[in-house]
């Protein structure tokens, strides 16, 4: 058994009681005993940067481990934890070197290969990220190739209130899912913590894999605030829509929030936003990598 039940996490009948399990070394993976035939093999990522500013900061290090998972979200097989690290053009700052536990002494030297990471991340069907919007924009500055796979993201991908968790930060949902790992901000044990954590089953009878699979591969929509009055910049920034690079006031859509976004929009501007269908590929990419697009008025045939 990888990951404890829930009856365990909490403590079984005693509410006054939570227990938790150390996670197991993913060499020691065991496939559900009711897992079923493979059906999709993911790159599960994680990096450590020297900052978060993917277009000046750099990429300290990487660690991807294979998974392959049935239909139904279960994890059938995981494979070895593989990455390096990177020495950066810059000395690390002081602050970087405490959260990651990255020093300058243990990058001396080091370099990430592309063309390697690249071939190594097209053997799987799609990666995975607990924090996609962060990975993948560093990753694609070091390894443009990245941004032609799907991407499924496990903290916006799954609706972690609805399954009864508190919060979207990795260590304390591993917690509320009955386990700990004593290592955190390096990257192969965040990595291995992930793994873990897509394994746990909810409340519902579906892993979190599942979830995160379903909710990556539904669809969602960019709405972007062409055209905005500047006396209406605070209601839309307000309702979450954020300035990008290109200069566009916009927000990720998804289906249950559709019509609701719609009818908002246009009872504010008097018009309907520009409305970009994104799908698994296209989501949480780096704004100055999109597309321009024309502004469209009729949106309901997109969703039919």
């Amino acid at each position: 058994m990888n990951t404890p039940t829930t009856s365990a996490a909490l403590g079984g009948a005693d509410d006054q009681i939570r227990v938790l399990h150390r996670i197991t070394p993913l060499e020691d993976w065991q496939s559900p005993a009711n897992a079923r035939s493979p059906f999709m093999r993911i790159a599960v990522l994680d990096l450590e940067t020297d900052g978060l500013d993917p277009l000046y900061n750099e990429i300290l290090e990487i660690a991807v481990a294979m998974i392959v998972v049935d239909r139904n979200g279960r994890i059938i097989e995981v494979e070895g934890v593989s990455g390096g690290l990177q020495q950066p053009s810059r000395p690390i700052e002081p602050e970087i070197e405490r959260i990651t536990g990255i020093t300058d002494a243990m990058v001396a030297g080091k370099r990430l290969v592309p063309q390697k990471i690249a071939k190594h991340l097209k053997t799987a069907d799609a990666c995975l990220a607990f924090h996609v919007a962060f990975d993948r924009r560093h990753l694609e500055m070091l390894v443009p190739e990245v941004g032609e796979m799907p991407w499924i993201c496990a903290m916006a991908d799954v609706d972690w209130h609805a399954l009864g968790f508190d919060g979207r930060a990795q260590g304390h949902l591993l917690m509320q899912a009955g386990m700990f790992n004593p290592v955190a901000h390096r990257a192969a044990d965040d990595v291995a913590s992930l793994i873990h954590l897509l394994a746990h089953e909810c409340r519902d009878g579906r892993t979190v894999m599942a979830h995160a699979l379903g909710g990556a591969r539904s669809p969602t929509w960019r709405f972007e605030a062409s055209d905005l009055p500047y006396r209406l910049r605070k209601d839309v920034y307000r309702r979450g829509y954020r300035f990008s690079d290109r200069g566009v006031n916009h927000k990720l859509v998804r289906e249950a929030d559709y019509d609701a976004e719609v009818a908002w929009y246009r009872e504010l501007v008097g018009r309907d936003p520009t409305i970009v269908p994104v799908d698994w590929a296209e989501r949480y990419r780096a704004d100055w990598t999109w597309e321009p697009v024309e502004r469209k008025v009729e949106v309901v045939s997109w969703r039919r």
